[in-house]
């Protein structure tokens, strides 16, 4: 950024600073790719064209605003009078077409798809920018506030028999769910149900601006618990060593067979009935809590802590629902970032015991109905908004191990309909689990720039074929643990035949992972050692 200059500000273009919640300095920090694979030939123009209309309905046009960064270092928008697709269009819209199917391609035939055995441990997302993004698509806030660039970028990769759809942006222009509000209004002017398409809330309307003020933070339920002082330093001097001293970082995408989810659940519910006195019914249990405590017994296993730290998971959950008055409309045609966190804190020496999946799965459906609430998500913003930067509090101690998990199954992505852009089928509709238009993989490259995300997992969703799919990135040592748990995991309740079979199509997976164990083993007996002495 040093020497860049940002483009003069055009008199005609109405400026609004960003919301508060979205004008985060973490969420600066995080752009992404997001494609949808369709296993169908779309057409492009048409999708061009539909996306060109919804600008022009009612405030959607909002979405071509400029990022620029005013002389108080605040983030504000840019928006034009009006747009001209050669000189200052509404978004970027580009496409590339490939004389040949996306098995004939080097990178796309690795790209994985629904019902493929071989994809149940998968390359990293950002493997696939070249094949799913424009050579000129944005990654990091530089991009935006240095050029007169609009907030969307599209890029539709063409195939013989796929069609790749990924839309790039930053973190700052909406969230998870949020995103789907975009999708859905795009598709149902493609599907020419304008009348479907909801008002957009101005960006100059803060449904959430007044969360936190004046609420005392004492009202959160975790205060007494709250990391700061000296703990908080402790805390980052060993985030910052993790950090340096496990320098190799590897992400990939997981995918959990719906089998396996479904049978987990089923016996955690039984646990649970079994120990819930008579007459009170049992608690319950989602399939993303299932995989949540899954994700976090499998992390904290395969970086073996010392027994006596303290895990906190920090879960983000959307608040359309709990601020109903602020959101009429339940939240339909929001653009921007509505979510905040629940905290589930666990010692280390409960997550790692056998056959306490149901355990792990009921703290963390507890700790989403204790936070989701209207009193503790104003005493939690209370907190935040006293915090440097508005970063989200921590709760634990000082040796807490951090980690996120953020379920976007609520978002429904692989439910997304763009058959109204099908031209033609790609693989038989008697082949596939999914129907026509619906994606049968998502692609989510998320770049970060002066903010970790090491122990992150984003759950992307439930596919058709019931299956679910997991991003995260952790240190590149603990990979060969995680597909050990992936691969003892895939042997529930299978045939034995079929056991063989997944073994053969995921032990070269093994085997690359175990030359990054090779690299880090010296370096994880050492930072044992210096855990011993700090913990």
């Amino acid at each position: 950024m040093f020497g860049r200059t940002q483009p003069q500000t055009v008199p005609t273009d109405r400026i609004i600073p960003l919301r508060e919640w979205d004008d985060l300095h973490y969420l600066r920090s995080l752009c992404h790719d997001f494609t949808f694979r369709f296993d169908d030939l779309l057409d492009a123009a048409r999708l061009e064209t539909a996306l060109g209309r919804l600008m022009e309905i009612g405030d959607w046009g909002q979405l071509g605003a400029r990022l620029r960064l005013n002389k108080n270092g605040k983030l504000e928008y840019h928006i034009p009078a009006e747009y001209d697709k050669k000189t200052r269009p509404a978004f970027i819209f580009t496409t590339t077409e490939y004389g040949m199917t996306i098995n004939e391609h080097r990178l796309g035939s690795q790209l994985p798809k629904a019902g493929q055995d071989q994809s149940f441990l998968s390359p990293t997302s950002a493997v696939f920018r070249p094949l799913v993004c424009h050579q000129d698509s944005p990654r990091e806030l530089a991009d935006w506030i240095y050029t007169d660039r609009p907030q969307l970028h599209v890029h539709v990769a063409l195939f013989q028999d796929t069609t790749l759809l990924t839309v790039s942006y930053i973190h700052t222009l909406f969230d998870a769910v949020a995103r789907t509000n975009f999708f859905k209004a795009w598709i149902a002017v493609l599907n020419g149900e304008e009348a479907e398409v909801p008002p957009f809330l101005p960006f100059d309307q803060d449904p959430l601006c007044t969360l936190g003020k004046g609420v005392p933070r004492q009202n959160y339920t975790n205060f007494h618990r709250l990391l700061g002082g000296l703990g908080l330093v402790l805390f980052g001097l060993r985030y910052l060593w993790e950090l340096f001293w496990f320098r190799a970082e590897e992400e990939h995408s997981i995918r959990l067979p719906g089998y396996c989810v479904n049978q987990m659940r089923e016996t955690a519910l039984q646990q649970l009935a079994a120990a819930t006195p008579e007459g009170v019914e049992p608690p319950f249990l989602s399939e993303p809590d299932i995989v949540a405590a899954w994700w976090v017994k499998t992390m904290v296993t395969a970086l073996n802590p010392s027994p006596g730290r303290t895990v906190m998971v920090m879960s983000p959950f959307n608040v359309w629902g709990v601020f109903g008055e602020q959101f009429p409309s339940g939240g339909k045609g929001f653009i921007g970032n509505a979510f905040f966190n629940s905290y589930n804190v666990l010692d280390v020496g409960k997550v790692i015991e056998d056959d306490n999946l149901a355990y792990l799965a009921s703290k963390n459906r507890q700790a989403l109905v204790e936070h989701r609430t209207q009193e503790q998500v104003q005493a939690m913003t209370s907190i935040q908004r006293n915090s440097f930067m508005n970063i989200p509090p921590l709760v634990g101690k000082s040796n807490l191990l951090f980690m996120t998990h953020t379920n976007q199954h609520k978002a429904r992505y692989f439910e997304t309909d763009f058959s109204a852009a099908v031209v033609a089928t790609g693989v038989p509709l008697n082949e596939r689990p999914h129907a026509l238009g619906r994606p049968s993989y998502i692609n989510d490259i998320e770049h970060c720039r002066l903010y970790p995300t090491r122990n992150v997992c984003r759950v992307i969703g439930k596919d058709a074929a019931g299956d679910w799919w997991l991003l995260f990135k952790t240190r590149a040592g603990a990979w060969p643990a995680i597909h050990k748990q992936l691969r003892a995991l895939l042997e529930i309740d299978r045939p034995l035949a079929d056991r063989a079979d997944r073994q053969t199509a995921i032990s070269y997976q093994e085997s690359s992972l175990s030359k990054s164990d090779s690299r880090v083993v010296g370096a994880l007996m050492d930072f044992y050692i210096l855990l011993k002495l700090l913990v």
